[in-house]
């Protein structure tokens, strides 16, 4: 009886896959969940399971755990690349066993589409897809440099999803076909906000009510330029507002910002949270604007999920934090790296009262219409089914390749990185 039960099982099992559309989620990533982690996790819980079975390979521990919590296969083992970022760099056995693995997991899943949810995975799955014949998408959350572009393989996919026009721009100008890149901002899961339970900020560090609070979060990295928001900070209280800045995040500069915060006698006035999991909770907790000081953002989604929140922000006006902040309608922007504008700003929406209300439901519309999940994943769902059914999105050893503009690009880049070698010891005379 028990055997009849599991011979049932399996059939119900072999006919709900034979109903659905494998696809193999390749992601590479650091032992944290952030912004691009986030994004991969939100699509497989909303994935529609009766057209697709999401089967996810990895590379991080918090990631299998996070995936495997959905009830979703998941495999995670080592990624090492050629010419990547740590040593060793030419891993060539490390690379062939990748090249394996992936050919032996499509084998094993009958997978018919590969979703690469970084550029990095493609530098092996560009030849696994081809060995295959079967679509590859590059969802790319960041912008690169032009090195890792030609090393990683990110122009010989069959098509790219990025997540703002900056991000997709990086591709087309070195020569990808404009039709091969398809523009998807993230989404948010709106009803996680509004099933959070707001966390009063001003009873959690007792803090009067008249204080005026920012709030900030994100990595404690120099990239997302958090010791531009305290120097900020000391500007604005100078100025007579009682500013305090609340921090959530974690990170290798967490020392670092604070030894800055000592030093400028901002102890009572800056508090870092640390890394926080209740994020939703924080940003209904009452601050009265979000400030960013980010030295590079390809989409900025705490940005939108701030003004979900109804939160009107500051921000610099790099990459793609203008596609999801509109100046002066749903909050401000600012040069990069310019702490003086950035506290000019707070005094202004701390002056006025009014303008923040209006910043803060613009962009809380802004938000609804443009960046919640429905809309994300049935976008990214919409590329799958034109993939699997058109059988010109399959790659082949002869097909998809962008090599020409490729080269030139290269080509143009050692130019100039030539022509500045040279030009050195005039500039070195030239400044004595």
């Amino acid at each position: 009886m028990q055997q009849s039960k599991n011979d049932d099982s399996r059939k119900n099992t072999a006919i709900t896959r034979a109903s659905q559309c494998p696809v193999l989620f390749v992601h590479y990533g650091d032992e944290w969940i952030r912004g691009s982690e986030q994004c991969l996790l939100d699509l497989l819980m909303f994935l529609d399971r009766d057209k697709f079975y999401p089967v996810v390979w990895c590379n991080s521990r918090h990631m299998y755990q996070a995936v495997s919590a959905l009830k979703i296969e998941v495999i995670c083992e080592p990624f090492p690349l050629l010419l990547g970022w740590k040593a060793p760099f030419f891993d060539i056995r490390g690379f062939t066993r990748l090249l394996k693995r992936g050919k032996a997991l499509v084998d094993h899943y009958n997978i018919r589409l590969i979703h690469s949810n970084s550029g990095a995975p493609c530098q092996w799955l560009n030849f696994v897809a081809r060995s295959r014949k079967l679509p590859l998408i590059a969802h790319i959350h960041s912008r690169y440099p032009l090195r890792d572009r030609l090393t990683l393989g990110l122009c010989q996919v069959s098509k790219v999803i990025a997540v703002s026009p900056p991000v997709a721009r990086q591709l087309t100008d070195i020569g990808m076909p404009e039709n091969r890149v398809l523009t998807v901002a993230n989404g948010i899961d709106g009803d996680k906000f509004i099933r959070a339970r707001a966390i009063d900020l001003r009873s959690l560090l007792k803090l009067d009510k008249k204080d005026f609070l920012l709030f900030s979060t994100g990595s404690l990295i120099k990239r997302k330029g958090m010791d531009l928001v305290i120097a900020a900070t000391a500007l604005v209280k100078t100025a007579g507002v009682p500013v305090k800045l609340i921090i959530a995040g974690g990170g290798s500069e967490q020392q670092a910002l604070a030894a800055q915060i000592n030093e400028l006698g901002l102890n009572q006035d800056v508090f870092l949270l640390g890394e926080r999991r209740d994020l939703p909770s924080l940003l209904k907790g009452g601050a009265d604007i979000f400030v960013s000081g980010t030295r590079e953002e390809a989409f900025g989604l705490v940005l939108a999920e701030a003004g979900l929140n109804a939160l009107p922000v500051i921000a610099p006006a790099v990459g793609g934090i203008p596609f999801v902040i509109r100046h002066r309608q749903t909050g401000l922007l600012i040069p990069p790296e310019n702490p003086q504008a950035m506290a000019e700003k707070i005094i202004q929406l701390y002056r006025d009262p009014t303008l923040r209300l209006t910043l803060g439901l613009t962009g809380k519309k802004h938000t609804r219409d443009n960046f919640l999940i429905a809309g994300y994943v049935a976008n990214i769902q919409a590329c799958y089914l034109e993939l699997i059914s058109n059988p010109r999105h399959r790659l082949h050893w002869l097909s998809h390749w962008v090599i020409a503009k490729l080269l030139l690009s290269l080509f143009a880049s050692l130019s100039k990185l030539t022509a500045k070698h040279l030009n050195m010891p005039q500039l070195l005379k030239s400044s004595r």
